[in-house]
């Protein structure tokens, strides 16, 4: 499987967001990933109302988050996710946040954008902030249940081998 497409977000570090140690505060930055994957399901089409139709909705069940270094008060950061797989009720999206600067901030639209994933590089070492793997669970709305994810939600998301896509959607972590 390979990602059709990634969808990328600002925020700005607000004094409220941070720790006693004036860094972003743990919680925050996940609550920064959920909402990247809740707003990346939504501009695919695939808004929580959109699965409740289909009878489940996607839960998260495992973080791993990579801490690279700090983000403090007035940093921009943008938020990058993508699905990497869809297979039975299981999802795997990753998440990279890195610093950008006011005039790279521009280019990106208030409500976040998608693009190609094969147009998405990962950060540089000085500008990447964190890393993250999600694992999600499709659930059954009425029993709580994990229950297949419905095939034409796997085919908005990624290129199987069933379908054809870029050879070239090489989305990933930069390389040591």
């Amino acid at each position: 499987m390979r990602p059709r497409e990634c969808f990328q977000t600002l925020v700005a570090v607000r004094f409220d967001e941070l720790d006693p140690l004036r860094h972003v505060n743990n919680a925050v930055y996940l609550a920064w990933l959920e909402q990247a994957a809740i707003d990346h399901a939504e501009r695919a089409g695939w808004s929580e109302e959109r699965q409740r139709e289909l009878g489940g909705v996607f839960i998260a069940r495992r973080h791993e988050i990579d801490y690279l270094q700090p983000a403090t008060q007035h940093d921009v950061l943008l938020v990058t996710t993508w699905v990497d797989s869809l297979t039975g009720a299981r999802a795997i999206r990753s998440f990279e946040i890195a610093r950008v600067t006011a005039e790279c901030a521009i280019a990106i639209p208030f409500a976040g954008r998608l693009i190609p994933a094969g147009d998405f590089s990962p950060a540089s070492r000085a500008n990447a902030v964190l890393r993250a793997r999600t694992e999600w669970a499709f659930v059954d709305v009425t029993t709580g249940r994990p229950r297949r994810i419905p095939t034409e939600c796997i085919a908005d998301f990624v290129f199987t081998d069933d379908t054809a896509g870029p050879e070239s959607a090489a989305v990933g972590r930069e390389n040591p």
